[in-house]
C-alpha cells in the first residue's frame, strides 16, 4: 500500500466499494473536505443524475463551487457517445488534477461503465463509481455504511428537488435503450429498458414545483419505451396525462423521442392539454432509406415525413426539432442530399448536426466504407446553412403573434434583456423587469432576424 498520509491504496476487495482503486484517508474526507464542484459532459440525463449527486453531497456537508476555482472534491459525469466524449473526459480529469492536486477525483457517467480500467490507469483518479452506485456516491466517499443497490432499482434511488443552474427542471423517468443503432454505445453500457415507478415520478414533479420551477421536461435515455419494462402497465402518454393535471405545473416538455413512438394518445394528449408543449425532439440521423438501414433505425424516411404531416394537422404549428448525422458510412452525395431534401420537407425549427465520429464496439466502426474527414466537414456546413433557412423560416410565422416565455433568471449577456422560450421553444429577448424572471409570461413578437428574436412584454 502507498500513502503520503492523505492517500492510501484501497484493495480491490474492499467491503465498501469493489470498484474503487484509491481512497483518501477517512479523517480527511470527514474533516476537511467541505467544497465539491461537478462537470457534467453529455445529455439531460447525465444533467439530471448530476443534479441528484449535487443534492446527495450537500446532505452531507459539501459547499458547491465551480470547476475554475479549486475544489476538495470534483465530480466528473462523461459521456461516452463518441471516442472524443471520451477524449474530453479524460481532458477535464487532467485538468481539475492540476489544480488542486490534493482534491479527491470521483468519475462516473457513462465513460466509467464502458472503459473503467482506463479511467483507473489516469494519474489522480480516486474513484470510478458505476452507474448501479451513483445513488449511494455520497455515502461511499463519507465513508459512511454504504448499502449495495441493485442495478435494476439504482433507478429509483436518484431523486432530485431541484435543478442548479436551470430555469427548467429535468425529470428523469427513464434510463436504458434497446434500440441497438449501429453507431452506438449507448444500450450497452446503459444496459435496457428501466421506467420509474409513477408514483415516484409525481413525488419528484410535486417537490420540483413547490421549489419554484414552472416547466418540467422529462427524459430519458429512450424516453418512448416508458413501461416496456413493466409489459406496458404503464405507458409514456400515462405519465404525460398524469403531470398535466398537476394545478400548479406551468408547463410540462417532453425531450428526444423516436418517431415510431409518437402515438395517437400522445399526439391527442398535447393537442388538447394547453400545458403540454407543442414541441417535439425527433431524431432523424438521415433522411434517406439505405442509410437508415445501415444505422438500424426502425423507419423508413416516407413515415417520418408521414408522421410529422399528420402532427401538423392536428395542431398550430407545432415545432420540430431534430438530430442528423452526416457522413455515416456509406453516404454518397446522392444520401446525403437525401438528407437535405427531408429537412426542408419536415420545416424543422432547430437542426442538431452531427459529424460521424466512429465509436470503438459498435457496429458501424466496423464498416469498410468510412467518408473521408473533408467531405463529413463540407455535408455538416452545408446542411447548417440549410438549418438556418429553415429556423428563420419557422419563426417568421409567429411575427406580430403573441408566444408564453418563461423568462430565464438570468438576462442574455450580450443585450442585457430578459430572455426566454416560448412553448415551441424559440428563443425571445425582450425588455421587462427583473421581478418577471422565472415566471411565465406574455410577449408578442416583433421582430426575426437570423440571430435573434425580440418581443415586447405584455
Amino acid at each position: 500500500m502507498y500513502t503520503d498520509g492523505n492517500f492510501c491504496q484501497v484493495k480491490s476487495d474492499s467491503p465498501i466499494q469493489p470498484e474503487i482503486d484509491v481512497a483518501l484517508d477517512e479523517g480527511r474526507l470527514k474533516k476537511n473536505m467541505k467544497t465539491c464542484a461537478f462537470i457534467t459532459l453529455g445529455c439531460k440525463v447525465n444533467q439530471y443524475e448530476t443534479q441528484a449527486i449535487r443534492e446527495s453531497l450537500a446532505a452531507k456537508g459539501f459547499v458547491e463551487t465551480t470547476p475554475e476555482q479549486a475544489a476538495d472534491l470534483y465530480v466528473i459525469n462523461t459521456c461516452t457517445v463518441t471516442s472524443a466524449s471520451d477524449e474530453k473526459s479524460r481532458q477535464h480529469i487532467k485538468k481539475v488534477k492540476r489544480k488542486n492536486p490534493r482534491a479527491t477525483v470521483v468519475v462516473t457517467g457513462c465513460y466509467a461503465e464502458a472503459d473503467a480500467e482506463t479511467i483507473k490507469s489516469i494519474e489522480g483518479v480516486d474513484y470510478v463509481i458505476t452507474k448501479d452506485k451513483e445513488a449511494c456516491l455520497a455515502e461511499i466517499i463519507s465513508r459512511d455504511t454504504v448499502h449495495r443497490v441493485p442495478a435494476e432499482e439504482s433507478i429509483y434511488n436518484l431523486k432530485i428537488s431541484h435543478f442548479a443552474g436551470h430555469t427548467r427542471a429535468f425529470l428523469k423517468i427513464e434510463d436504458g435503450c434497446d434500440m441497438y443503432c449501429s453507431y452506438c454505445i449507448i444500450p450497452y453500457v446503459r444496459g435496457g429498458i428501466k421506467s420509474r415507478r409513477p408514483q415516484d415520478i409525481l413525488e419528484e414533479a410535486k417537490r420540483l414545483i413547490q421549489n419554484g420551477y414552472q416547466e418540467i421536461v422529462l427524459t430519458g435515455i429512450h424516453l418512448g419505451a416508458y413501461g416496456k419494462d413493466v409489459q406496458g402497465k404503464y405507458q409514456l402518454p400515462d405519465i404525460v396525462y398524469m403531470l398535466s393535471n398537476l394545478s400548479d405545473l406551468g408547463r410540462l416538455r417532453l425531450s428526444s423521442i423516436e418517431i415510431n413512438e409518437i402515438t395517437t394518445d400522445l399526439i391527442d394528449l398535447v393537442r388538447h392539454t394547453k400545458k403540454i408543449c407543442p414541441h417535439f425532439h425527433i431524431p432523424l440521423q438521415s433522411g434517406d432509406d439505405v442509410i437508415l438501414r445501415r444505422m438500424n433505425r426502425k423507419y423508413s424516411s416516407s413515415q417520418y415525413s408521414e408522421l410529422l404531416d399528420g402532427i401538423r394537422a392536428k395542431m398550430h404549428l407545432p415545432s420540430f426539432t431534430t438530430d442528423v448525422i452526416v457522413g455515416f458510412p456509406g453516404e454518397k452525395e446522392v444520401h446525403y442530399q437525401n438528407t437535405v431534401d427531408l429537412c426542408e420537407k419536415a420545416g424543422f425549427s432547430r437542426v442538431h448536426i452531427f459529424p460521424y465520429s466512429a465509436r470503438e464496439g459498435t457496429p458501424a466502426a466496423k464498416m469498410t466504407d468510412h467518408c473521408q474527414p473533408q467531405t463529413i466537414r463540407q455535408r455538416k456546413a452545408r446542411l447548417e446553412v440549410a438549418a438556418k433557412n429553415l429556423v428563420f423560416s419557422y419563426k417568421k410565422q409567429f411575427v406580430n403573434s403573441c408566444a408564453e416565455i418563461l423568462v430565464e433568471a438570468e438576462r442574455d449577456i450580450k443585450t442585457n434583456k430578459l430572455c426566454g422560450y416560448s412553448e415551441r421553444y424559440i428563443k425571445v429577448l425582450f425588455d421587462g423587469p427583473d421581478t418577471i424572471k422565472n415566471s411565465i409570461v406574455s410577449v408578442r413578437i416583433d421582430e426575426i432576424t437570423p440571430s435573434f428574436t425580440t418581443g415586447t412584454l405584455q
